[in-house]
């Protein structure tokens, strides 16, 4: 999971921008969580000539609502560090500014893989004999009763003269629809 860091905009005044961290060291790439706590405001995020191109904002000029949060991925490719600059954070077209030390790291600092693996995926589930033959009656039941009655439909059809055949038929049809019908509602 990627580290966050908080910014917190107008807590103490207008256009205020206050990171909860001067510094961030990382490895890979992180969030910036732009916590609004009064008018709505422009802020603008610029990396200094060491980090540009490398560290790179989904978001340059990002418009934060009144009372409103929002989150700023910031990729950072593998194997970019070593190296340090600063993330500039602006607002209030200049006025008002703070800066972020990023140091992009060459190694991982705890060692593990980018995606956390949980023992139970490399665990195969096999299905039981008892959940395989209850899978293939209820498949072969309303086989079985459909057929038997599209048999009894033909078969009274054959029997009957011309205007009982076309009750019959309805009938027939009607079997097959209560059929189905039990089938999807039970």
């Amino acid at each position: 999971m990627p580290k966050t860091l908080s910014v917190h905009l107008n807590r103490e005044g207008p256009r205020e921008l206050d990171p909860e961290a001067a510094a961030l060291e990382t490895d890979r790439s992180f969030v910036l969580e732009f916590v609004n706590h009064g008018q709505p405001l422009h802020v603008h995020l610029h990396p200094d000539d060491v980090l540009d191109g490398v560290v790179t904002p989904a978001e340059t000029q990002l418009y934060v609502d009144e009372a409103e949060t929002r989150s700023v991925d910031v990729a950072v490719p593998r194997g970019a560090g070593p190296l340090e600059g600063r993330l500039q954070l602006v607002t209030g077209y200049g006025a008002e500014e703070s800066a972020v030390a990023v140091s992009v790291t060459s190694e991982r600092k705890d060692g593990g893989p980018d995606v956390a693996v949980d023992d139970t995926l490399t665990e195969k589930e096999t299905p039981t004999e008892s959940d395989t033959a209850a899978s293939v009656t209820q498949v072969v039941t309303p086989v079985v009763l459909a057929g038997v009655a599209v048999l009894v439909a033909a078969a009274a059809a054959i029997a009957v003269p011309d205007a009982g055949a076309l009750a019959v038929g309805v009938a027939g049809v009607l079997a097959g629809v209560a059929v189905a019908a039990y089938e999807l509602f039970r």
